[in-house]
């Protein structure tokens, strides 16, 4: 359920709906291409009201998860299903039509628009071939050109990377993106992947529970969160979140039964800290585990008396760390961030000190 979602997106804008599944971000999109009704608000496409228009008439078209492609017709065919159900009658589709000299220029022209849009897409030897014969990124392709052919004011993309593999998704993100650039048209892009949002996007609309928690920037989102929320599902490995207390003077401490002040959830990326002596460090603890990937190392730390598991980010030609080793943490206090009991940001200057 939607919970008063109001949105503005921009005319040639690639805007991605992002959050987890269940959170609202398709249902929204569904509303908007009138695949499914709101029970109050407008749709507005170019400043007027489309609510009461059928989805056809909406000028948008919809790249699905599942591709939707027709089994038995072709590449060609599926690419041109658009156009000819526009533009060609029940006359001229039927066998009657090929006698007709209106229905083949009409053809000819239909095929000369699906050749162009194939060779966009690298697809031209794809065009006798049938879906089952397609893998799953080429598949896709299809799916985009079939949109494409139709020239819409907008598209609408309904998680159309989530049935293809790591390797295919990243090389899908590019062409996408590069998609969007070429053709200047409004994309409205919905996923629950972060990392297809970050790339890709203009803004993004992170949404939880129904509702959109931040829309912004992909830097503003990372570097600035509005609602710890959004701070904890934007990012990987996720922020580091420890319970702190938040002094009048802005000096914050993490929590224990002797610390008094404002209670408050203290974040701060893996980037944002480093390894370094306990003595002239604000957090200490135990090292839990060691994450080489090979460009970045990842150090968990488990804090002291049993404490919450911070993750840093180390460079790997370094001095590498031992599970069991003690450790300290320093943590650039100007990418500090502080969220309150309601998990929105608290803004301001933070600075951490050793607990008492």
């Amino acid at each position: 359920m939607l919970k008063r979602v109001d949105l503005d997106i921009r005319d040639g804008e690639f805007i991605s709906l992002v959050g987890p599944s269940g959170c609202g971000k398709s249902t929204l999109l569904r509303i908007v291409a009138g695949l499914e009704q709101q029970t109050e608000g407008n749709i507005l496409l170019d400043g007027e009201t489309v609510d009461r228009l059928r989805p056809r008439d909406r000028d948008l078209a919809m790249v699905f998860q599942s591709y939707a492609l027709y089994p038995h017709l072709t590449v060609a065919e599926n690419i041109a299903v658009p156009l000819t159900m526009r533009r060609m009658s029940t006359l001229d589709r039927s066998l009657l039509g090929g006698l007709l000299p209106s229905a083949r220029a009409k053809r000819k022209d239909i095929a000369a628009e699906v050749n162009k849009v194939c060779e966009a897409l690298s697809i031209s030897m794809l065009k006798d071939r049938k879906p089952a014969a397609l893998s799953g990124g080429q598949r896709q392709r299809v799916a985009l050109a079939r949109a494409m052919v139709r020239k819409p004011s907008a598209f609408l993309m309904d998680e159309p990377l989530s049935n293809l593999d790591a390797k295919m998704r990243v090389q899908a993100r590019g062409e996408i993106a590069a998609l969007h650039r070429q053709l200047g048209s409004t994309f409205i892009y919905v996923t629950h992947d972060q990392a297809e949002a970050m790339t890709m996007s203009d803004r993004i609309a992170v949404m939880m529970g129904g509702e959109i928690l931040q829309l912004d920037t992909p830097d503003q989102v990372y570097q600035m969160p509005q609602d710890l929320r959004v701070a904890e599902f934007i990012g990987s490995p996720k922020i580091n979140v420890v319970k702190a207390i938040r002094r009048d003077d802005g000096a914050l401490s993490v929590a224990s039964d002797k610390a008094s002040g404002q209670s408050i959830h203290m974040a701060f990326r893996p980037e944002a800290a480093r390894l370094t002596g306990e003595a002239e460090a604000p957090l200490s603890g135990v090292v839990h585990h060691v994450e080489n990937l090979g460009a970045d190392l990842f150090v968990q730390i488990r804090l002291n008396d049993g404490g919450d598991l911070v993750i840093v980010r180390c460079d790997p030609a370094g001095i590498r760390p031992v599970i069991g080793d003690r450790a300290g943490i320093a943590i650039d206090h100007a990418r500090l961030h502080a969220f309150g009991s309601d998990n929105r940001r608290i803004d301001g200057s933070f600075r951490l000190e050793a607990a008492q």
